[in-house]
């Protein structure tokens, strides 16, 4: 997440607090669609849904006010694809509201300055862009072509408009692993931050795409020992906070991490409407009652560990004390406002 306003911090806060003692999930993800323009080696979506059943912008509206989340992501399939995109976001978050904070999740094949600026008017606090590969490997991953030079061109465009609300985003795969670092530097020459994940099996069922075996633990943890470096030295654009890198090897290496928070403080909206926990279990819900009381005393799940996932694991006063904690390195750091994952 990048540098909040104190607007926007005083907002998380204010809301955030009482939320989280009342039981309500701090983030929510909003499935737009589960269409996609990609069709991604390590993702379980991908292609063109015809007739696909799609909640209406007003319903979302009613769906914030049960849920209460401070934090929302738009999320997918791709977003973009939706023609009444902007008119959800501010069904979700109405002019002059502090809350939620809105990330607009996309791959960037179908984005513009016109639609960014859009995305921007109607609410969004942050752009979370995709990105696998830090060169043309980029569109074979996603099979997507010329998705790499689109971005190569377009993001430092958006950069240059001086918002600083651009994040990529890439999920760490036995594929990608050994470009960890050049994917650092492809952020830094474009002006904006980066955030990494790592790929789950439970995504697609691939396990090749993992990173198991002790030669591919021992590149890794060579590649987050030098982006840790690069972080407390030369960027202070690298979104993970150091308990987020090392859980990652952690993760890697022990195939799990728990306990895990989903249906509590965080879970899933699907385009139809319904009620998930995350995105990676297939039952769905009616309600957020119906959720804590089948699901959370019995959610046993390790199996991802996604940068949201990782701070909402935290309680509340740590996610906090971490938020300040890391704003304040970032800051002195960039020597401006500068990001946070």
């Amino acid at each position: 997440m990048k540098k909040l306003t104190k607007r926007e911090t005083a907002g998380i806060l204010s809301k955030g607090i009482p939320a989280y003692l009342l039981g309500y999930p701090t983030a929510v993800s909003f499935e737009m669609t589960y269409s996609c323009t990609g069709n991604c080696h390590h993702c379980n979506m991908g292609g063109i849904i015809k007739d696909e059943k799609r909640i209406a912008p007003a319903d979302y509206g009613r769906l914030m006010h049960t849920l209460k989340p401070v934090i929302v992501q738009i999320s997918g399939g791709e977003p973009l694809l939706r023609d009444d995109l902007t008119e959800v976001m501010r069904a979700i978050k109405p002019k002059g509201c502090s809350t939620p904070y809105l990330i607009v999740v996309t791959n960037g094949s179908l984005l513009t300055e016109e639609k960014y600026l859009a995305l921007r008017e109607a609410g969004m606090g942050q752009l979370s862009v995709s990105l696998c590969f830090p060169d043309q490997r980029h569109d074979q991953w996603r099979r997507v072509k010329g998705l790499f030079n689109h971005l190569d061109t377009l993001i430092p465009k958006l950069a240059a408009l001086g918002h600083d609300d651009i994040v990529l985003n890439s999920a760490i795969t036995r594929e990608n692993m050994p470009y960890i670092m050049d994917l650092t530097r492809t952020a830094e020459r474009w002006g904006v931050s980066i955030s990494f994940s790592a790929y789950s099996v439970l995504r697609t069922g691939d396990r090749s795409y993992t990173i198991e075996s002790p030669e591919d633990l021992k590149k890794l943890r060579a590649q987050l020992d030098e982006l840790r470096s690069y972080k407390e030295n030369n960027c202070g654009r690298i979104q993970n906070a150091d308990f987020i890198i090392e859980g990652t090897f952690d993760f890697f290496k022990y195939g799990e991490i728990k306990p895990c928070s989903a249906g509590h403080h965080f879970l899933v909206v699907t385009p139809e409407g319904y009620l998930k926990p995350c995105s990676m279990h297939d039952k769905e819900y009616t309600s957020l009652r119906e959720i804590k009381r089948t699901f959370v005393p019995n959610n046993d799940c390790g199996g991802c560990y996604v940068s949201i996932r990782s701070y909402l694991d935290k309680s509340l006063p740590s996610m906090v004390k971490e938020y300040f904690s890391t704003h304040s390195i970032n800051r002195k750091k960039n020597g401006r406002a500068a990001n946070v994952a």
